[in-house]
């Protein structure tokens, strides 16, 4: 059967498959809340802080209000001097509405009565008819000559299934606590529409939003058919950069490994497979969408339409791009300066690694023969890849076929994805030590990634709790309540409040700070490899499909002592570098002897202590 013929049939199963998938938005949970602080700023002026912004409505009583009273009424996710923030700029949400109230008003009066045309036609996810408008709002102000007092006024908010209180984290640094908190409420809050969507902007889901959503929320919550659902309707309906047609193997690898539910790697394994846009393959395996490259059978296999005006799909390397339409034509860009050319580096870091993991899928599945062609594909372009792109004198990743530039994200990519040799990292960790936090919100997860990945766990954490314009403290100082789109408005000057995208602290505490991952499919059993970045306590709980893994750590001047438990019916495999200047290591009480190198590991089970005295 020729590969045209088995694109269309493809195209038409999984559209029947997508069409048979349950309502993605049976497990919207509706909830009510009451403002935390409540003042009179002005006279007149009621203000109702609710501390934290959710997606949701206002209801004022009709009662509280006299016939023929005028009321205004306004929402804000941004405060300014106590008050409100009427023109917060960009896409931070604010809305003032005025109504008459007469006789026939309903007895409930609900805001805001007018949605964003932006996020709710086209591909945006519309919301149920039973919930109709609603907006992320922090706060509410109520003018009215009607003596309104804060009972009469309620929010009521949506959000996916939650499990509030599962995960728990508490470490010696008070910053790294305060972007756990913030983190974890933008990933409940942002899955208001039932799937992951990149924040009130768009509410279009998208794979590299997707992606980071889905491993913060695994970080909190066992409530994974949110990141099913998202991925299997991302599977139908692709947006336009190259990379995020590579990241699906990703985010449905993640989900085999948290579940060790197949289905959906079963369901999709031929759009996979051309997924991995081998078709754009020269000799060596390194890909291209130059060049007139892109068929149509390969477009329509992968169920890709024009998509923001762009008919076929294109690299993207991080976002925004130099010379964004909004941030203006001398805008440089998230990418760090990255050169495109027609063979570019991080798009084949990123088809290198979508090519290992059809590997894993097709062993898996039973498909030993693919297994083995896939193996032979990703040797083959990592051979390719280590040839055209990484300089063989400074052992730097070039950013692309015809340039000698040398970027940030052709390194993080390259070292997170497994490109770069033991005998190279040290130049690549060099390097992107001078550069810092050379990337957008959405490319910190892969720069995170690549130092935990070469055990450069107190880098990661002096970018994680840094205090600059590129930080996370940024984002509490301007005020936000959820993470936001991008590090500051003078990077993205129509940037919203409420993207979960920006919430990578919360999986780098989980899987690399704390190190707790699962080590195969359904968490049957776990790696630990903490790297604790300096800090000197840490105590948390971690959910997943098999049970709790708590940890906790502490360390003081005589001792390093951590403490693990593992799920019933589970074991794991502690491995970390052996602190320095032990002098004795007991394993719940044992002593054992001093490894001969700086590794140290152990089996865990159950609940297990081990203390490593100096």
């Amino acid at each position: 059967m020729s590969r045209w013929l088995m694109a269309v049939i493809i195209s038409l199963i999984t559209s029947e498959l997508w069409a048979q998938t349950p309502v993605y938005q049976q497990r919207l949970v509706e909830r009510e809340d009451r403002a935390q602080r409540v003042s009179e700023p002005a006279m007149g002026v009621l203000l109702l802080d609710f501390d934290k912004a959710f997606f949701g409505k206002l209801g004022v009583l009709r009662k509280a209000v006299k016939v023929g009273d005028t009321l205004i009424v306004r929402l804000g996710e941004r405060m300014k001097e106590g008050r409100i923030d009427q023109a917060p700029g960009g896409n931070v949400r604010y809305i003032c509405d005025t109504l008459v109230v007469n006789a026939t008003t309903p007895d409930t009066l609900w805001f805001p009565r007018k949605g964003s045309v932006k996020n709710t036609t086209g591909r945006a996810i519309l919301m149920p008819k039973h919930v109709g408008l609603i907006l992320p709002f922090r706060a509410a102000e109520i003018i009215s000559r009607s003596r309104i007092t804060e009972n009469a006024v309620i929010r009521r908010y949506q959000h996916y299934k939650y499990n509030e209180g599962l995960a728990t984290f508490r470490s010696s640094d008070t910053l790294l606590n305060t972007l756990w908190e913030l983190c974890r409420h933008s990933i409940q809050s942002t899955t208001f529409a039932g799937l992951y969507v990149d924040g009130d902007r768009e509410r279009i889901p998208y794979e590299a939003d997707a992606l980071i959503n889905q491993l913060s929320h695994y970080a909190v919550d066992t409530v994974y058919d949110i990141a099913r659902n998202t991925a299997d309707y991302l599977m139908m309906s692709p947006a336009w950069p190259t990379e995020w047609q590579l990241q699906m193997h990703q985010v449905l690898y993640y989900d085999w490994l948290y579940t060790g539910d197949l289905s959906l790697i079963r369901k999709h394994y031929e759009l996979l497979d051309w997924k991995t846009l081998r078709e754009l393959a020269r000799g060596d395996g390194l890909i291209s969408t130059t060049g007139g490259r892109q068929t149509k059978t390969l477009l329509n296999a992968i169920h890709y339409t024009t998509f923001d005006n762009k008919e076929v799909l294109r690299d993207i390397t991080d976002w925004p791009q130099n010379g964004n339409k909004v941030a203006g034509p001398s805008y440089i860009g998230e990418a760090d300066g990255f050169v495109f050319c027609d063979y570019n580096s991080v798009v084949n870091a990123y088809h290198y690694r979508s090519l290992v993991l059809m590997e894993a899928f097709a062993k898996a599945l039973g498909r030993n023969e693919d297994a083995r062609g896939y193996g032979s594909q990703a040797a083959r372009v990592r051979s390719a890849f280590r040839s055209v792109f990484i300089d063989p004198v400074t052992h730097l990743v070039r950013d692309g076929d015809t340039t000698k530039h040398v970027s940030a994200h052709a390194n993080f990519f390259a070292l997170a994805f497994g490109l770069i040799d033991p005998s190279e990292t040290a130049a690549a960790i060099e390097f992107l030590r001078a550069k810092g936090m050379a990337c957008s919100v959405y490319g910190s997860q892969f720069l995170l990634d690549a130092l935990y990945e070469a055990g450069e766990g107190n880098l990661a954490m002096s970018l994680i709790t840094d205090k600059g314009t590129r930080s996370w403290y940024n984002m509490l100082k301007l005020g936000s309540t959820m993470t936001l789109e991008a590090w500051d408005p003078i990077f993205k000057p129509n940037l919203d409040w409420n993207h979960a995208w920006g919430a990578a602290p919360l999986n780098m505490i989980t899987r690399r700070i704390m190190g707790v991952m699962p080590a195969e499919p359904g968490a049957k059993r776990f790696i630990v490899s903490p790297q604790p970045g300096g800090l000197k306590s840490i105590e948390g709980n971690v959910p997943f499909i098999s049970g709790i893994c708590s940890f906790t750590y502490r360390d003081t001047e005589q001792e390093t002592v951590y403490k693990m438990g593992l799920p019933q019916r589970t074991d794991g495999l502690f491995r970390i570098k052996l602190p320095s200047g032990t002098k004795k290591i007991l394993v719940n009480g044992k002593g054992l002897k001093l490894p001969k190198d700086e590794r140290f590991e152990q089996v865990l089970s159950g609940e297990t202590e081990i203390r490593f005295v100096k």
